[in-house]
């Protein structure tokens, strides 16, 4: 507690000077926008500065960038560059506040200091048109939560669930956890699950640079039997020599400490490393029958530690990259008769660039292994029941984009085969001997085939209005023979003038969920024979728009306005207990999803204001399908930024009320017997979750003590406490302060 106390003295302190360094700065400042000239795209990470007084800024993911300087800009002149577009310079004094420069495209003479870094294919570009939401570095800082849930709080349709024991998963749009899919550097993480859903936990938030959240089944290639959407999150990456140091001290005697190392070997070869060790004792018990109750069960004695381990190596050729990755994450949670150690562990080997004559190629082969051991011990210390879940996955992927008709079409193509293996032995240990109660090795080998060809045209010859049709075809097989083809397709026309760009965009399309056989297997009992389920089928639509505005002379820099209705039908749905998820009812569920979205954005509101707020609105025809998804939802955010590097965040967000049906303990028990039972009126019983709100604050000072670059922060999460952590939504109170040294 003292050491805490310190630090909340210093960060008074530091604070208090931040504030009066704010008051007194002089607010001079040139903002604008920078696109290319051709197709009006933002370049993120254009260098804008003034050569004389060496004062200069970067673009942000919307090209927008604010120049702050000291002086006068009588004689100096304003410098953009980007690498592969001709310098634009201009007297800094005749600059128009709030303009667009629009760059040009040149071809650069390579010499033998520069290093050419390939360019991935962006598949998230090529997809069918679709909402989406981006969250960058800044934003994942200012927030300061060591939980993707509470980044992820201000998106529309996005909710999170989970706990420590089954992991945070995300739901899409009112989907399950198990229809998201979710990459990480472009590696598909949801098989490590038991249920096929990927658990956020892998991914430690302090290592992330960007967060995509794809929403909508209409993905053709990332978004197999992804019914509610795709998650991509890509790790930071630098070719500077970088050092982190963090640490963070909070309520449920939480400690983290992070360190992270980015080193160039040499002009061509770049080693990053990053650690974390995080401990804590939750003092909340997670009974399966507990799940709704507002009250959980206390228990002091509960221990959990984390550690994550990421290693990454980049070599650059004159025409290509070779990448190496290792993410390691282990999970420990142990209280009196109970021990779950979780390990799980992602290598990939990747190239891309030109190779052989190929041009824009993308090859990737992924590892992934998951090992969840649950060691269960009876109250007097003699036997234990040991169940061990362990898959290993092998993924290949090879990437191709071609481009024709003077590069404004594109066609995209993905190839992938998976091999995945998961081994399933319970054993029953005593004093003597181990007696095998179950042990079984199940494998499959699947293959997909997918693309997307994007026609991009101009209306009518003019610059301001441009039409794109998006067709996509995917084609997954199993080794049974089957193979299932899934169409989609969009359209989106975007109109764009000098102070606005609208692009309403619409999509429809086919999706399919291939059941593994471990989801075959675990939802039958252990002595029926294993058959394949026929899959998930999904039909989607989705009418929506996105609406950029920067106006010349208003008191925000940038208005961004996003919309969408959209409806999905999934049939041959596994309908399952809620409250046993391994408990199959039926294997022909079907329920339609219908629901709209939207969310309004100021960025630079009077210089110092970004606001958000979202809205969502559904409506789920089987909550037995899709249990406990909230009808409505909203949040407001509003982050305040001074010049002196002082800021607030705060998050406020409501969930209305939710229900689900779950079966009776006698229904249960017949079905674990008899299997396929019929059920009647009085086996479904139905719960409700009631509405609730909360809030978010985060309060830092970011400065710099000579070369070194500090982050201080104060926050708290769900400081109302106002739901209790009811069904296991992650909304538990709780404070912290973390300190960051980045050089």
């Amino acid at each position: 507690m003292r050491t805490v106390r310190y630090v909340i003295i210093l960060f008074l302190l530091m604070l208090s000077g931040g504030v009066l360094q704010g008051i007194s700065a002089q607010e001079n400042k040139l903002t604008g926008r920078v696109v290319d000239a051709r197709s009006s795209n933002s370049l993120n990470g254009a260098d804008v500065y003034l050569a004389q007084s060496k004062e200069g800024t970067t673009t942000d993911d919307d090209g927008l960038f604010i120049l702050e300087y000291g002086g006068d800009l009588e004689g100096d002149t304003l410098v953009i560059s980007f690498v592969g577009y001709k310098e634009y310079r201009m007297p800094a004094w005749q600059f128009q506040d709030r303009s667009t420069i629009k760059m040009q495209a040149q071809n650069i003479q390579l010499q033998d200091s520069v290093l050419v870094r390939a360019e991935r294919l962006d598949l998230v570009k090529q997809e069918i048109p679709h909402a989406q939401t981006t969250i960058n570095f800044e934003t994942i800082e200012l927030r300061g939560s060591s939980e993707m849930s509470d980044i992820l709080k201000g998106i529309s349709s996005v909710r999170i669930e989970g706990n420590e024991l089954t992991g945070r998963r995300i739901n899409i749009r009112g989907s399950n956890a198990d229809e998201v899919n979710v990459y990480v550097d472009g590696i598909l993480i949801n098989n490590l699950g038991l249920d096929n859903s990927a658990d956020l936990s892998v991914i430690p938030i302090d290592n992330v640079e960007k967060i995509e959240v794809l929403k909508g089944s209409n993905l053709a290639l990332l978004g197999s039997g992804a019914f509610g959407g795709v998650v991509n999150v890509t790790s930071r990456k630098s070719l500077e020599k970088e050092f982190q140091l963090k640490t963070k001290q909070g309520s449920f005697e939480t400690q983290t400490y992070i360190g992270e190392i980015n080193y160039p070997l040499s002009r061509r070869f770049v080693v990053n490393y990053f650690g974390q060790l995080s401990s804590r004792k939750p003092g909340i018990e997670f009974f399966p029958g507990t799940f709704l109750d507002p009250e959980k069960p206390e228990n002091d004695q509960i221990e959990i530690t984390n550690q994550y381990h990421n290693l990454k190596t980049n070599y650059y050729l004159d025409n290509g990259e070779i990448s190496a990755k290792v993410y390691g994450y282990i999970m420990d949670y142990e209280k009196p008769f109970l021990k779950n150690e979780r390990e799980n562990l992602l290598a990939s080997a990747s190239y891309k660039g030109n190779l052989v004559g190929l041009k824009h190629i993308d090859f990737n082969v992924n590892y992934l292994r998951g090992n969840d051991d649950i060691t269960r011990s009876q109250l007097n210390g003699g036997d234990s029941f040991i169940t061990t879940f362990q898959s290993n996955i092998l993924n290949m992927k090879f990437l191709k984009k071609i481009t024709f008709s003077d590069k404004r079409n594109e066609f995209q193509l993905v190839a992938e085969y998976f091999h995945d293996e998961l081994e399933d032995n319970r054993v029953n240990r005593t004093p003597t001997r181990d007696i095998q109660r179950y042990n079984a090795v199940l494998y499959e080998n699947r293959f997909s085939l997918a693309g997307v060809i994007a026609l991009r045209n101009q209306f009518n010859g003019r610059d301001d209005i441009t039409w794109k049709t998006h067709l996509g075809l995917r084609d997954d097989y199993v080794v049974t023979g089957d193979h299932y083809i899934a169409p989609t397709a969009g359209a989106q026309v975007e109109f764009k003038k000098s102070e606005y760009t609208f692009a309403p965009y619409g999509s429809y399309g086919k999706n399919f969920k291939i059941h593994t056989l471990r989801d075959n297997a675990l939802a039958l009992p252990p002595d029926s024979t294993l058959e394949r389920f026929d899959p998930e089928e999904s039909s989607s639509g989705e009418l929506g728009f996105d609406l950029n505005y920067l106006p010349l002379s208003s008191p925000y820099q940038a208005l961004t306005w996003k919309f969408a209705l959209f409806t999905s039908t999934v049939v041959n749905k596994l309908v399952r207990d809620p409250g046993d998820p391994f408990t199959l009812i039926s294997t022909i569920g079907r329920n339609t999803t219908k629901g709209i979205e939207t969310s309004v954005g100021f960025n630079k509101l009077y210089d110092h204001f970004n606001v958000l707020a979202s809205v969502t609105f559904l409506d789920i025809s089987r909550p037995l399908l899709y249990p406990f998804k909230p009808e409505t939802a909203w949040s407001l955010q509003a982050d305040y930024l001074s010049l002196a590097g002082f800021y607030i965040t705060t998050t406020y967000f409501f969930k209305g009320k939710s229900v689900g049906i779950r079966l009776s303990d006698e229904a249960r028990g017949q079905i674990n017997q008899d299997g396929d039972a019929p059920l009647t009126e009085n086996d479904i019983i139905q719960e409700e979750i009631d509405a609730f709100h909360d809030m978010d604050v985060s309060i830092g000072y970011r400065f710099r003590v000579g070369g070194a670059k500090l982050n201080l922060q104060a926050a708290g999460y769900n400081i109302f406490d106002s739901s209790k952590y009811t069904n296991f939504l992650l909304n538990k109170q709780n404070f912290q302060v973390s300190l960051s040294v980045r050089f």
